[in-house]
């Protein structure tokens, strides 16, 4: 027994229960949906970080951790990379691990500053203000620098609790931020064993969470749903990207969606998920032109995930777009994903996309508007990765009845990532207040609603059909849609602020008794 408590005190046993702990955390995203084992992995990781005497040993701890977090929680690139990328296994599981490792130095930058400037405050406020502050800031920084990486933020894991209520206020960074708040406050109430108080103050939590759930930020522009109807699809990407594949695969497209309108005229927008098209619209029209006069004819729009390819004076660009079947309104996508579709402009880089092979690497960032009108409403657009970056959402946001998103998750399948990103899509239908559609391949389609509610319609293992969803046009701001980040960081600015005001005042006092005692 003494071995063993040796071990777990020593810095291989702290890593090891780092790891240990970030692995746990996984556990309550999508598709195993275990909030509380969020909270018990924070409650171990203060209890790690509270027994660290140096930022350094923090820092090591937070990075073990973080390699636990994202090395389980985003398997699923290794997936991407090895079975579809056609990279060889070992290299592309490298690449995984190298991911991690940069996204997990931003968790060990957190647990570094926490214990450099644990003397500043009272245990209680380091745990319960100061934790959270600092964990909120490293994932506003990881989604906001460079082209950011917005995954298994534990705002996420709540998506299902009353603590989903402060995403109307303060998107998910106010939701992780009292994720992380009762975490503390439990770790706090089991060091100090001071159970009436911490009781209290995690019941007044919730609480309040609660009673934020009831409230309602955005009203029904009226009591009419529109009905649109999604294709969803399942296409193996190891069949999608062949050349003699793809005749078969429009033909099967168009006799699903012409039989749909056949039966269902009255439902004016039908949606094909990202790429369905799996090659250029220019060079498919002659294929799509019958089934494009029948949907004149009957005043309906389709649109599908499709590439474009447009000649300018710098030569010609491709775009990853939204579109309609002759091409003349589309929506090109603007946030790209980095080493997928596109790499950022070296040498080497490049080399790699070339021996990966991945179809379409080299998108184009869009200029056009993320606005198309259909049938009177006013509907924002996305592509897969775009809806997960909230704060570009908000921008727009004010101008939008709902929300249309495509996507192809078979890059992913099967994997954990398709219930991950249905996650993520429900928490930020509810900081807008708007509904977002969603059609995929090999993913999750329907509609998260604004108001919290889900209408799934297709998973990864439903097969290809068409499938109509009902949408709510709602008027009305969020807090969230209207002030986007900026008050939950004025607030952690000035708890930082405070922390550090207090931090130079022990750091000079303590200069001065090392002085008197000389």
């Amino acid at each position: 027994m003494t071995h063993l408590s040796n071990w777990s005190r020593s810095p291989f046993g702290h890593g090891t229960l780092a790891l240990l702990l970030g692995m746990l955390a996984v556990m309550g995203f999508a598709p195993h949906h275990a909030p509380e084992a969020v909270l018990l992995s924070v409650m171990g990781l203060l209890g790690l970080l509270v027994q660290a005497t140096q930022w350094r040993q923090a820092a090591m701890i937070g990075l073990f951790y973080g390699l636990g977090l994202f090395g389980l929680g985003m398997n699923w690139l290794g997936i991407s990379l090895t079975v579809y990328g056609g990279v060889p296994f070992g290299f592309g599981w490298l690449m995984v691990l190298g991911l991690a490792l940069v996204v997990a130095s931003f968790i060990a930058v957190f647990a570094g500053l926490a214990v450099y400037v644990r003397s500043a405050l009272p245990l209680w406020a380091w745990a319960i203000f100061l934790v959270p502050s600092l964990w909120t800031l490293m994932e506003w920084l990881r989604v906001v620098l460079w082209d950011g990486f917005p995954w298994l933020l534990f705002a996420y894991s709540h998506v299902d609790t009353w603590l989903v209520s402060w995403a109307s206020i303060g998107g998910h960074l106010a939701v992780s931020f009292v994720v992380m708040m009762s975490a503390g406050i439990l770790w706090w109430l089991w060091h100090s064993a001071q159970w009436l108080v911490g009781m209290l103050a995690f019941a007044c939590v919730w609480a309040i969470s609660w009673q934020l759930s009831t409230v309602s930020w955005i009203t029904k522009q009226t009591e009419e749903t529109t009905p649109i109807a999604l294709l969803h699809t399942q296409t193996p990407e190891t069949v999608k990207w062949q050349s003699l594949a793809q005749d078969a695969m429009i033909e099967q497209l168009v006799r699903h969606t012409q039989q749909f309108m056949l039966q269902q005229p009255e439902v004016k927008v039908i949606v094909w998920p990202e790429t369905a098209i799996p090659t250029f619209i220019d060079t498919v029209q002659p294929q799509l032109m019958q089934l494009q006069q029948t949907a004149t004819a009957l005043d309906v729009t389709i649109l599908t995930g499709v590439a474009i390819r447009q000649d300018s004076l710098d030569g010609r660009r491709y775009f990853n777009s939204i579109s309609t079947l002759d091409g003349a309104t589309h929506y090109d996508k603007r946030h790209l994903v980095p080493f997928s579709e596109y790499y950022p402009g070296f040498s080497l880089l490049k080399a790699l996309a070339s021996y990966i092979g991945m179809p379409m690497a080299q998108f184009s960032e869009g200029e056009s508007a993320q606005l198309m009108a259909l049938h009177g409403q006013k509907v924002g657009m996305g592509v897969c990765y775009e809806v997960d970056f909230l704060h570009e959402l908000a921008r727009v946001n004010a101008s939008v009845d709902w929300w249309l998103v495509v996507s192809d998750d078979g890059w992913f399948h099967p994997s954990w990532m398709a219930a991950q990103h249905w996650q993520m899509v429900r928490l930020h239908a509810q900081a807008l207040g708007r509904d977002i559609a969603r059609v995929t391949n090999l993913g999750v389609s329907g509609v998260a609603a604004g108001d919290g509610r889900e209408q799934i319609i297709a998973t990864p293992d439903d097969p290809i059909g068409v499938r109509v969803v009902q949408l709510t046009r709602y008027y009305g701001h969020t807090p969230y849609s209207r002030w986007q980040d900026m008050p939950l960081l004025g607030i952690m600015s000035f708890i930082f602020a405070l922390t550090l005001m207090r931090f130079r005042r022990e750091r000079k006092l303590s200069q001065s008794l090392s002085a008197s005692h000389e």
